[in-house]
């Protein structure tokens, strides 16, 4: 979530800059207005009789000043800890210069009775925002999109994997969680922290790529078979271009038994059967022969995935782009917002 905020001069001390603590007071005005923003009625939050989430711990560092006048925009991300603990990480830039980061701050809180002050299990109401802020974190910059064999869809951010109900059109219960706790613990270590890419094969195979590596999975036995993780150069991609082999993008399987890997402004097509690059690859992005795609869309693109032959959806930053494969062109008012159009809450 964004926050604008004017500085003030009150806000400021005898110098003229932002005193640090008032800093870290506009940090908490942002995280009253993200409650806010989710439904959550102040009044009663502040007051309750059945739970109190006091603030154990603050710092701020500082890397540009701020002065009277100036308009700041505080980006925060929740994350659940524990049952009982979470963190805000705060992200402070100045809209004059957005590129500049002038401070970060972390706050952690806990959830204790008002009366015993000991700690206890949020309430519903937080678990709910908690979660809700989590997947508007992975609505931007997805690191892969993954459309799985039974009726799911994984979408990975970083070390966080969210699991979509494709005949409900929703979040699965528990998710977002971490790739470590859930049901892909299995993964190497490396891989935990997140993933480029993902394919299912027809043949009871899946491929995780990360970096210049990559594992197969066997879907019957659910295990990572033997040796892996692997470099990609070590023999199973035959006739990638060498750049290639340093890591993709993403990747997306397509119909007639290709694959599309794609890195930068460039894409190769991969032949499944053959287990080799068609001849005359690597192209440009911009010379698919696929109607319609943005400028911006044609480089460093996020995620792909083919939705079960019939759609194609294409991810880069907060945007995505859904290409009817039948039709041969893009949908007629893409892009549209991640969030929007498949975590609405």
């Amino acid at each position: 979530m964004s926050y604008l905020r004017t500085i003030y001069f009150r806000d400021t001390d005898a110098a003229g800059v932002v005193y640090c603590s008032h800093l870290l007071s506009i940090c908490h005005e942002a995280y009253e207005a993200a409650l806010r923003l989710n439904q959550i009625d102040l009044h009663n939050f502040f007051r309750s009789p059945d739970f109190a989430i006091p603030i154990v711990h603050a710092s701020i560092n500082f890397y540009q000043p701020v002065f009277c006048g100036d308009v700041i925009r505080v980006e925060l991300s929740p994350e659940q800890l524990t049952e009982d603990t979470f963190e805000i990480q705060y992200k402070i830039f100045q809209t004059q210069r957005e590129q500049a980061l002038t401070a970060k701050a972390v706050t952690k809180h806990v959830c204790i009775n008002p009366i015993s002050r000991d700690r206890q299990p949020f309430p519903d109401q937080i678990t709910r925002w908690l979660k809700a802020s989590e997947v508007n974190s992975i609505s931007k910059n997805l690191d892969a999109v993954v459309l799985w064999t039974n009726g799911k869809a994984l979408f990975f951010k970083g070390d966080i994997c969210l699991r979509y109900d494709i005949n409900t059109h929703s979040i699965d219960p528990g998710y977002p969680q971490k790739i470590a706790e859930g049901e892909w613990s299995i993964l190497p270590e490396s891989f935990l922290q997140g993933i480029d890419a993902g394919l299912v094969w027809n043949n009871g195979k899946a491929f995780f790529f990360r970096e210049n590596e990559y594992i197969m999975i066997d879907l019957y036995k659910r295990q990572i078979e033997p040796g892996y993780p692997q470099k990609l150069d070590s023999g199973q991609w035959i006739g990638w271009p060498s750049h290639f082999y340093q890591g993709i993008d993403t990747a997306v399987l397509w119909d007639h038994g290709k694959a599309y890997f794609f890195k930068g402004s460039e894409y190769i097509c991969y032949d499944i059967y053959r287990e080799m690059v068609d001849a005359g690859y690597p192209k440009t992005i911009a010379s698919l022969p696929w109607k319609g795609l943005p400028h911006y869309f044609t480089k460093n693109l996020d995620a792909a995935v083919n939705w079960n032959h019939e759609k194609a959806y294409f991810f880069k930053g907060d945007e995505y782009i859904c290409y009817d494969i039948n039709q041969g062109c893009v949908e007629p008012t893409h892009p549209l917002k991640i969030k929007e159009g498949w975590f609405n809450f």
